[in-house]
């Protein structure tokens, strides 16, 4: 009994004694890495990190972002060369963002984002994201007004995606899906620089289009946001569209898109496939500027759906003829919907679907619904 008592005594005491971390790591000795991109893929890597260094305790500390750029013969050495010049270790598994420039994009995205896909240091909810017209050194060294880093200030924009639209946003393991699948090309949304009160700030705006794992061009933020609609992506856009009010010309009216249902399905007529796809929108009206329209009078909502329909149909063509017919790329995914719905045509087509893609017939229908007009009907009235 003593020898037990004994030995669990010891036991016990031991555990005292012998407790703690074997293996820890300081955190003053860290450097966190929010964002990081790649410039250049050849001859070397070009690897751009935003490093945020913190001082100070309490609720409130200080964030300090610093930029750190170097060459390496991949994205790892690069990156991990740069705890060297920053004298801390980089931690990764707080980055927010990864962007690339868009001649790493014109050379093909894998080899710079292949590590992203790999390491077990950065989680693949990193958001990512293709530079327009700026490197991405350049959108590092940027000044957001708000937010104390540039990636802690794209990664608020894209939580902000529904309310100011014109974008998709992706993350790695998605874009990783799309590259992998069959009849689908991927898109990424781009980042560029404005001036703003003499500074240059990041915005999201616009889509750059793939093919393979190589970029082919560009959307603007009007047609990234067709691109929306068309895959139903829930968003707050506003249009102003010239409208005619009856026998008084046209008036530039402000809509708000407050919802919309997309359906697409493939069709098969006499041995050729095409693609059947409504639009349904729904709109509130908000604002009318000096255009003398009673939303009261059910002639003249219709004809105001009826003006919406047909400005978005022109709009729509032109998107497809953009996408089709000048960057033959299935961004909307008809191959993808082919191959679920009809696999034995998809194998007839797989082959030589780029050719064929290009001139895919599309059966277009788009109906608009003006459900909202605010709290008031109609216009404001002034007293001759």
């Amino acid at each position: 009994m003593k020898g037990r008592l004994a030995c669990s005594l010891f036991l016990l005491v031991a555990c005292l004694v012998l407790a703690g971390c074997w293996d820890y790591i300081e955190i003053e000795s860290l450097a966190f890495v929010f964002g990081l991109g790649v410039d250049q893929v050849e001859p070397d890597f070009v690897v751009v990190l935003e490093m945020v260094k913190t001082s100070g305790g309490g609720q409130q500390p200080q964030v300090e972002p610093k930029v750190l750029a170097t060459k390496g013969q991949s994205v790892s050495s690069a990156g991990s060369a740069l705890s060297n010049p920053a004298g801390q270790r980089a931690f990764w598994s707080h980055a927010y963002v990864f962007l690339m420039s868009e001649q790493v994009a014109r050379q093909g995205i894998v080899p710079a984002m292949e590590y992203l896909a790999r390491s077990r240091h950065i989680r693949s909810t990193v958001w990512v994201f293709i530079t327009k017209d700026c490197t991405v050194e350049e959108v590092f060294k940027s000044r957001p007004p708000v937010a104390n880093s540039v990636s802690e200030h794209l990664n608020a924009i894209v939580l902000m995606q529904q309310a100011i639209a014109g974008f998709i946003p992706l993350q790695v393991w998605q874009l990783g899906h799309e590259f992998a699948a069959e009849g689908i090309s991927a898109v990424l949304p781009t980042v560029k620089l404005v001036h703003e009160s003499g500074d240059l700030v990041p915005i999201v705006e616009g889509t750059a289009v793939f093919k393979g794992d190589r970029m082919v061009g560009w959307l603007d933020g009007q047609e990234s946001d067709l691109l929306c609609l068309l895959k139903g992506v829930a968003q707050r856009a506003f249009y102003v569209i010239e409208t005619k009010v009856g026998e008084h010309g046209y008036f530039p009216i402000t809509y708000e898109l407050v919802g919309n249902q997309v359906q697409m399905k493939p069709v098969i007529r006499g041995g050729r496939a095409a693609i059947s796809l409504t639009l349904t929108m729904q709109f509130g009206v908000e604002e009318v500027g000096r255009a003398p329209i009673v939303f009261r009078d059910e002639e003249m909502v219709k004809s105001v759906e009826a003006q919406l329909a047909t400005a978005f149909t022109r709009r729509i063509r032109e998107f497809l003829g953009k996408i089709q017919g000048e960057y033959n790329a299935d961004i909307l995914g008809f191959g993808q919907l082919l191959k679920r719905k009809h696999p034995q045509v998809w194998r007839s087509l797989r082959e030589d679907w780029d050719l064929y893609y290009r001139h895919l017939e599309v059966e277009l229908d788009v109906q608009c619904k003006v459900v909202l007009t605010g709290v008031s009907a109609e216009p404001v009235r002034v007293r001759d």
